[in-house]
């Protein structure tokens, strides 16, 4: 083993890091080797050559990337042990949800710090999560993928939630009214996917982000959250806001109580947490669901505006092993996704905003956020459109179906509100209608 360098970060799901820009600079800035995994589709394929093209793409500091999938984990370890031959690991993270249980073998293996492998195994199993956590849970049923009609015949648990047990991004989760709902929903699924049916918790959404060193949390906060779920049977999250405005400080308290609770309770030793939660009418925290690695979409960008700090630094800081700190929040930060009708992406446009519109297809990399001092006016950070002018829109079922949102910052909840609408009055995702399909004559 070589040990003449500060030594080496692997990161598994590395092309995802695109939405973490701090994180490979801070590795590299350290002096830091970073290897990558990650799987090959054709979205990370544009990723890959993006932080090839673009030096100041933020995975331009990728040293190596490897494609092996996450539901590999044996020949992940390998080929960080291959790697060990040549570089000092000293860390390990994960961003893509498919590569947590990798992630934790090879910390285990290694010896690095890492959540621990009863917490990686819980947090990618939804089942795994109702029955370890089962106090703070809904009610909710297995219905195997060979028998899913006859175990669900006797739950009277309306209104339910379906949800596979292994996908993740909102993916497959419907909301059911009656039996006749449930039945129809399960017809939808993989023949060999196993489903669980839970019932509807009514409340407030939260996520609860916590950095956790030596099994101690050393940060935690509530992001309010939106979905599309009114009026509709889908739960696809359309916005954040870091840190949430809406709980109070009771809540807020009782919320991040119970999550240190849950952490306990998975031995969650080293690592970022993201955890969902529903508030009661009477404020009791539900858990919906809990994730060992770092939030999807823009959530750690809005940390690094409500703290001043970017999250990477001290989630990199964690997976070393060096003492970690991260500061409190001072100013509020929102990410809002809009709805669009169903039909052909045309344009996105952003008039009288001070941010243009980003396409990310054109250059593969979200725009920096640029924190400012906490009593600064609100500002615009960045109006994004995710899909590509002649894209196919439909109903927005997954998040992957969204297409345009904006980022935006204030020194308080009534400010943000503020801008919110002019930003919602301001952008237009223009959508034409899908040409008729030709009848043959």
């Amino acid at each position: 083993m070589q040990t003449d360098e500060p030594g080496a970060v692997v990161v598994l799901g590395a092309l995802f890091g695109a939405r973490y820009p701090r994180l490979v600079p801070a590795a590299t800035e350290r002096g830091l080797t970073v290897l990558g995994v990650d799987t090959r589709t054709p979205g990370k394929e544009r990723f890959d050559q993006a932080r090839r093209s673009h030096p100041e793409h933020p995975l331009a500091g990728l040293a190596e990337l490897v494609w092996i999938p996450g539901d590999r984990p044996e020949q992940v370890l390998d080929q960080v042990v291959r790697w060990s031959a040549g570089h000092r690991i000293r860390a390990v993270l994960a961003f893509g949800e498919d590569y947590v249980e990798a992630a934790a073998v090879v910390a285990d293996c290694l010896g690095l710090p890492g959540p621990g492998l009863r917490a990686a195994r819980v947090c990618r199993n939804k089942l795994l999560q109702r029955r370890y956590l089962a106090d703070v849970s809904p009610r909710s049923r297995l219905l195997p993928a060979d028998r899913r009609v006859e175990a669900a015949t006797d739950w009277a648990h309306f209104p339910a939630v379906v949800k596979p047990v292994g996908r993740e991004a909102s993916s497959g989760v419907r909301r059911v009214a009656d039996p006749a709902a449930l039945r129809a929903a399960l017809a939808g699924y993989d023949d060999t996917e196993p489903v669980l049916v839970e019932e509807l918790v009514a409340g407030h959404e939260i996520s609860v982000e916590a950095l956790v060193q030596h099994g101690e949390v050393i940060f935690s906060a509530p992001t309010g959250k939106r979905t599309n779920e009114s009026g509709g049977e889908f739960f696809v999250e359309m916005g954040h806001t870091a840190p949430d405005p809406e709980l109070g400080p009771a809540r807020t308290a009782a919320v991040l109580q119970v999550n240190r609770e849950v952490l306990a309770r998975l031995g969650f030793a080293d690592g970022i947490a993201h955890a969902e939660y529903r508030i009661t009418a009477d404020g009791r925290p539900v858990l919906m669901e809990i994730a060992a690695r770092a939030a999807g979409d823009s959530i750690l960008e809005l940390y690094h505006l409500a703290t001043g700090a970017p999250m990477e630094e001290a989630l990199l800081t964690v997976a070393l092993g060096e003492p970690t700190s991260y500061p409190a929040t001072r100013r509020y930060a929102r990410q809002v996704y809009l709805p669009h009708p169903p039909g052909v992406l045309a344009d996105v446009r952003a008039d009288g905003l001070d941010a243009p519109v980003t396409w990310l297809a054109e250059r593969w990399m979200w725009p920096p956020v640029q924190p400012r001092p906490a009593d600064a006016d609100a500002s615009v950070q960045m109006v994004v459109a995710g899909r590509s002018v002649g894209a196919e829109l439909t109903e927005i079922r997954q998040s992957g179906d969204r297409s345009t949102m904006f980022v935006i910052d204030a020194p308080s909840p009534a400010e943000l509100d503020r801008l919110e609408a002019r930003c919602v009055a301001a952008v237009t995702v223009e959508v034409r209608a899908e040409l008729p399909t030709a009848v043959a004559a």
